[in-house]
């Protein structure tokens, strides 16, 4: 071991002492001069080259790059475009694809010849392409593949032969405005409904300039019925008395547009669907073409206008039966009840089944074992309101969708009230108001709704403890669920519930 750190010393000290010499002889020994420096094309071979024919001068920037040993070499380098043969030499042949060679006059060159002074490692070389001309070299030969070949040599200095080629594949199109997607759905809830139809750029990254698209209805009725034959719907033409059709904008910088539309419920009948066709027109800014296809706005215009409660603020105030809470051996029912409101599909609440005691004096919502129906769950909504429908999810398990009749209370009071043990199933000590029930198909997936009844919702009854009474199940005592949904009621006949 001795010996080996000995000769390790000696060697290294030899080293030491080759590194401090000046001796251009030595320094080449250790790199021979054709690596002092070396010259590449950092992105070379194939590069695609997409453009559009409204930004009619484009510029491509090719990296030139000096390596090697001694980074205080100057360097020169000169550059050409290919000669046909060559291209097809080089790239034709081996890829079967036709290959053109732009000509002259569709580019030009910031300089055809590049010097890097000492300590320079990069240079750059902008070319410039004009679009619209090679648009229409493009238009008039479709099945050629237009390219820019640009190879890099020198007369003095080395360079990487596998990397001093560029072969820009060029790419023309029309930038195109198209409507974001072919209908969009929404409902009247008051007597005014404001509507964004969206509008995307393709074929440019970005618009430069503010401007403006017309959008037409012409066509509407046959456009509608069309649609119905098609579709199997009953749609109604939107009266022009409904909407007064503005103009789509674009703004600089943006690759998106905006038609915003807003729709009047007077001239429209209550619980009825109408649908306008859209199509754009023309455009103040020349060069885009549109989007030939027809964007549907579907309007709804249900008597009772709803909306969809916030179901995040959500917060179980009590259940009598939850298997999560169950002493047995893990399994697949102990998700909980929250699972109710989690925007999953796939969980599911279940529940108590597994064998327990029966002490449930003092915390109910702990009782472990099955309990007989009803089974009750309270939850608190955290905001007063008019409940107008409500939708159940059974578990997505066709044989264990066990719940079968549920009957939906609702209360005001300030907070939740429970009574001692007899009051665990029926809860019954805050002042209840009953809404509806509904029983439930079984080997169903989908939610199934129900609305209040006329006579109820026109009581506008308020609360914000919603009361799920489990009263039978297709299993006995047992129960399960996947999702608990409510709509509130906003306003009927366009008009705000005060």
């Amino acid at each position: 071991m001795k010996q080996f750190i000995y000769k390790s010393l000696i060697l290294g000290s030899a080293l030491i002492a080759a590194s401090c010499s000046n001796s251009a002889y030595e320094f080449d020994q250790l790199f021979p001069q054709e690596y002092h420096k070396i010259l590449y094309v950092k992105y070379n071979g194939k590069q695609e080259m997409n453009m559009n024919t409204v930004e009619t001068t484009p510029v491509y920037s090719i990296n030139v790059i000096k390596a090697g040993s001694d980074p205080s070499l100057t360097a020169h380098v000169k550059l050409s475009v290919m000669t046909q043969q060559e291209v097809d030499a080089s790239y034709g042949l081996l890829d079967n694809i036709d290959y053109r060679v732009v000509p002259f006059d569709t580019y030009s060159m910031a300089a055809t010849e590049l010097d890097f002074q000492s300590q320079e490692v990069t240079k750059k070389l902008d070319i410039v392409f004009h679009s619209d001309l090679i648009y229409e070299l493009m238009q008039k030969n479709k099945d050629v593949k237009y390219v820019l070949p640009v190879r890099f040599w020198s007369e003095q200095d080395s360079v990487n032969s596998s990397k001093n080629d560029v072969m820009l594949l060029l790419d023309v199109k029309k930038p195109v405005i198209t409507f974001k997607t072919g209908e969009v759905n929404t409902a009247m809830v008051y007597k005014q409904l404001e509507v964004n139809v969206g509008a995307n750029l393709q074929n440019i990254q970005f618009s430069k300039w503010n401007f403006t698209c017309d959008v037409t209805d012409a066509q509407k009725d046959a456009l509608v019925e069309a649609y119905n034959t098609e579709h199997g719907t009953s749609y109604l033409p939107m009266p022009s008395a409904a909407y007064q059709l503005e103009k789509m904008t674009f703004e600089e910088g943006a690759s998106t547009g905006n038609l915003k539309m807003n729709i009047s419920r007077t001239p429209l009948a209550s619980d009825k669907s109408y649908l306008l066709p859209l199509k754009m027109s023309e455009t103040s800014q020349e060069g885009f073409d549109l989007d030939e296809n027809v964007c549907f706005l579907k309007v709804e215009n249900p008597k009772y206008g709803t909306l969809d409660c916030d179901r995040s603020k959500w917060e179980v105030v009590f259940c009598n039966s939850d298997e999560k809470n169950a002493v047995s051996e893990p399994n697949g029912d102990k998700g909980g009840v929250g699972c109710l409101f989690d925007d999953d599909i796939n969980s599911y609440w279940h529940a108590n089944w597994s064998g327990g005691t029966n002490n449930d004096d003092q915390f109910p919502q702990l009782f472990q074992g099955g309990r007989e129906m009803p089974i009750t769950i309270v939850v608190d909504m955290k905001e007063s309101l008019i409940v107008h429908s409500i939708g159940w999810t059974q578990r997505q398990n066709s044989d264990y969708q066990d719940t079968k009749k549920v009957e939906y209370y609702v209360s005001d009071d300030e907070q939740f009230k429970l009574g001692g043990k007899e009051d665990y199933s029926p809860v019954a000590l805050n002042n209840w108001t009953f809404v509806m029930e509904r029983s439930y198909q079984k080997d169903y997936n989908a939610t199934q709704w129900q609305t209040q009844s006329e006579e109820v919702l026109q009581k506008k009854v308020k609360g914000h403890l919603l009361k799920v009474k489990i009263v039978e199940g297709y299993r006995d005592r047992l129960a399960s669920g996947a999702e608990l949904y409510v709509k509130q009621l906003l306003a009927i006949d366009g008009e705000p519930i005060k």
